[in-house]
């Protein structure tokens, strides 16, 4: 059961809803206190990474964050409809990986790249 949607203009100043809106999550699912700023942080290099590739290739449709707290894990799935795959960013996404227990990039609605999903064992699993 997906406990957030959101669905937000690829811009720079959703990048902090997206966040505020992340961690709020994480604590109502069960996401221990100590691992809460890891989630705040991979969330806002991922959206931050869907606003980029949007404005790279002049995607004006929104960026999808979506959240479910099903099979004892927090998963977070971010897409986007940029339908061109630019650079990746090694040292985030490289961030991305070590604050997140899993972390899987696909293709998304527009194309290559644009989907990443993070996942995070909620507390006492």
């Amino acid at each position: 059961m997906s406990i957030v949607a959101l669905r937000f203009q690829p811009t720079a100043e959703h990048v902090r809803t997206a966040r505020l809106i992340a961690v709020a999550a994480a604590r109502r699912a069960g996401v221990d206190e100590a691992r809460l700023d890891e989630v705040r942080l991979a969330v806002g290099e991922v959206c931050a990474r869907a606003v980029r590739r949007c404005q790279s290739t002049g995607v004006g449709a929104a960026v999808l964050m979506e959240m479910d707290d099903a099979d004892l894990r927090l998963q977070v799935r971010v897409t986007d409809r940029a339908d061109l795959a630019i650079e990746e960013e090694p040292v985030a996404l490289a961030l991305v990986r070590g604050l997140a227990d899993t972390v899987l990039v696909g293709d998304g609605p527009g194309g290559a790249g644009g989907m990443l999903e993070m996942g995070w064992a909620l507390v006492g699993q």
